[in-house]
């Protein structure tokens, strides 16, 4: 049976609103009573009552975080930063993973409205749910604060953005794999802003988009590997891929291995996140470094300060990271 706080109170010998207070830090219980008290509680192995506490406080000292998927390296690091963060600030973090299902977002959005958290995150790379912006204002105005990371497409008063320069990560691939030599360029994955970016450094340098080496309608490793088989099918093969992320290179990569197309030898391959497999995998990853720990702390903060109240600056609004191209072994000259 679970410890209440009128066990500590007989044991102590007070009443229960002195135990309520002492273990809320109150400066109406004298400091020697507060510490036995306190040591009375942990000797028993009293644990508060999320619930009850929440409703006197109003508050529940808990964030949710939506993610599209828990095993994406980039995701997994984003959330562990998140959580270290609000750990820190005595919160903890509820998260939650769409598995890039739309009805699963929904779900989540109602479950936070319903009172269980204080502000949540949402973080999310494709495009298919924008459709909920409506719905997660909703939220912002029921005093539930949001932040978006590499979200985008709302009022930044409402609902302040971290984010990368995807765009630019896209286009540094592309204008590396195209100072190579490189000249028949594909591009695999589902985000608009990374293949505007693409698209941007074939424009700068007056090379064509062909229809064909536009792999769009990908996402995830399993999702690259198609994109490899559908590349080592083809008889006229572009000579270079940029990826969505790294487990989408890592996945093309495999399928042309597997069907005796050589990388880079024969097609260069990037990605974009630079994640730590990147770096192991052989060959090793070129791609693009996304500072995702530094999102994750600073979504967190930005997140905290919104619950408490506190104003944002116009740069905390919309906060941006700079991209940074790492070369290893999966790009080579043409």
């Amino acid at each position: 049976m679970a410890v209440t706080l009128n066990d500590i109170a007989r044991k102590a010998g007070v009443s229960l609103a002195t135990v309520s207070l002492a273990l809320n830090d109150s400066n109406k219980v004298n400091k020697d009573t507060k510490i036995r008290i306190k040591e009375i509680a942990d000797e028993l192995n009293y644990v508060p009552n999320a619930r009850a506490r929440a409703l006197v406080k109003k508050s529940t000292k808990t964030i949710g975080l939506v993610i599209p998927e828990v095993v994406n390296p980039f995701f997994a690091e984003l959330a562990q930063a998140i959580k270290d963060y609000v750990r820190s600030q005595d919160f903890n973090v509820i998260l939650c993973s769409t598995d890039y299902q739309s009805e699963e977002e929904l779900r989540y959005i109602n479950m936070f409205r319903s009172g269980q958290v204080d502000g949540a995150i949402f973080a999310c790379v494709g495009d298919m749910m924008a459709q909920h912006n409506e719905l997660i204002i909703k939220l912002v105005e029921e005093n539930i604060p949001v932040i978006y990371v590499d979200r985008d497409g709302v009022d930044h008063d409402l609902i302040p953005v971290v984010k990368s320069d995807v765009y630019h990560a896209a286009y540094q691939a592309a204008d590396y794999l195209i100072s190579l030599g490189h000249r028949e360029l594909a591009f695999a994955g589902q985000s608009v802003e990374r293949l505007n970016g693409f698209k941007s450094a074939l424009m700068k340098h007056g090379l064509e988009l062909k229809e064909e080496n536009i792999y769009y309608d990908y996402l995830r490793m399993e999702g690259g590997y198609t994109v490899g088989e559908k590349i080592a099918a083809r008889a006229n093969k572009p000579e270079a891929v940029v990826c969505l992320n790294d487990e989408m290179a890592i996945g093309v990569i495999q399928a042309l291995i597997a069907e005796k197309v050589k990388v880079p030898e024969d097609i260069s391959v990037v990605g974009i996140d630079n994640i730590k497999m990147a770096n192991f995998y052989n060959p090793s990853l070129t791609t693009v470094n996304i500072p995702v720990s530094q999102m994750g702390d600073k979504a967190a903060e930005i997140l905290l300060k919104r619950i408490a109240g506190e104003t944002l600056s116009p740069k905390e609004k919309f906060f941006i990271f700079p991209t940074e191209l790492v070369i290893r072994d999966s790009s080579r000259k043409a």
